[in-house]
């Protein structure tokens, strides 16, 4: 057996455990939030910027938005990332001053999110880049 192979294989697993840790967390946290209530907020800023890459054009979406729950007023921020639909649709969907839906944690009501719940291509996603760095460091390791 090679050293450093083993050394390789050791820190891929490690890293690997970690990842996945961190995804089994978030996994976790967005099947918590499915459950939260949803209140209307309202856009009070949103800047659109455009990325493309060999699967085309794309837009990442930076949003303030802010929701009132009984005399309380809340502000939060939150991004939609790689969303693949025309600007000129973007910016008349997000414009400042339109209602969205948020959902808040009705346990602390500052806590909110945009996307509730979890699609199964973000789990397979998130599972599946640890799965492959330890099944590699596993491999390295019985080479």
């Amino acid at each position: 057996m090679n050293p450093a192979s083993i050394a390789v294989g050791i820190v891929l697993i490690l890293l690997g455990t970690i990842v996945l840790y961190f995804a089994l967390k978030k996994i976790q946290e967005q099947l918590t939030n499915k459950e939260w209530p949803s209140v209307e907020a309202t856009i009070q800023n949103v800047q659109i910027t455009k990325h493309q890459d060999e699967s085309g054009k794309f837009y990442n979406i930076a949003l303030e938005y802010s929701y009132e729950l009984g005399e309380y007023r809340y502000t939060r921020e939150s991004a939609l990332k790689n969303v693949y639909e025309k600007k000129r649709h973007l910016k008349q969907k997000y414009a400042p001053g339109l209602p969205i839906t948020a959902y808040y944690n009705p346990e602390n009501p500052r806590e909110s999110v945009l996307e509730s719940g979890i699609n199964m291509a973000m789990i397979i996603i998130l599972l599946l880049i640890p799965a492959i760095l330890i099944i590699v460091g596993i491999s390295l390791l019985r080479a």
